[in-house]
């Protein structure tokens, strides 16, 4: 029983990975990182710097995970009404975040200075932070489901939610990875195609942040 509930575990977290607002927001994010390669090209890239960008790549799984655990505590454990309270508010600025990240995604066409390179001091870049807020909007869902899985054991529960978010980490900072890694080795040949792409990706997170809105007030 304990081997099925782990491994559904990890993959209901690579299931929520792959919701359409997850997918806008990381493919939006992850076009930044064509500013972060290597100018001399992709044959000149070394372990360094892939490393560099599968830990970009993974910020905002990590924000997720983090918000979500640490709200799940306070609502299974604690019993804290109030943190619910607080993911429900959050949830209506997803809509909100989805448009904003879209019009960035759109706007990089229109820039006329070049794009600066990441400063090597920056730990964490604002995927981090685009992450808190989705692990914040989904802390009510996932409690209910991790509730229903556990069979209402509130630690059994937590304990899903954590092995949850290991497969949304695993998951999403992999996607975001191959996301930007194929953008530069496409982009450096064509910049055209990047173009493409930041219209693509911000169309589609316009359309998800719409539809969000939409659905948040809905009764």
């Amino acid at each position: 029983m304990i081997h099925y509930l782990l491994i559904d575990s990890l993959l209901l977290g690579v299931q929520h990975s792959f919701e359409p607002d997850h997918m806008a927001a990381v493919s939006v994010l992850a076009t930044e990182e064509k500013k972060n390669y290597d100018p001399r090209g992709a044959a000149h890239r070394g372990p360094a710097d892939r490393w560099k960008l599968i830990w970009r790549s993974s910020h905002w799984a990590l924000g997720h995970s983090l918000t979500l655990i640490l709200f799940a505590v306070l609502v299974l454990l604690l019993k804290s009404t109030m943190s619910l309270h607080i993911a429900d508010r959050v949830e209506l600025l997803v809509g909100p975040l989805m448009i904003w990240l879209g019009i960035l995604a759109i706007r990089r066409n229109f820039s006329k200075k070049k794009p600066e390179v990441a400063p090597a001091d920056r730990k964490v870049s604002r995927s981090f932070w685009v992450g808190m807020v989705h692990g914040l909007a989904g802390t009510g869902g996932a409690c209910a489901v991790a509730l229903t899985l556990a069979a209402s054991d509130a630690m059994t529960a937590v304990w899903i939610i954590v092995l949850q978010s290991l497969g949304i980490i695993l998951s999403m900072s992999a996607y975001g990875y191959f996301f930007a890694f194929s953008i530069g080795r496409f982009a450096e040949k064509r910049e055209r195609f990047l173009t493409i792409v930041n219209y693509l990706v911000g169309t589609f997170s316009i359309l998800i942040g719409a539809t969000t809105l939409y659905e948040s007030f809905q009764f």
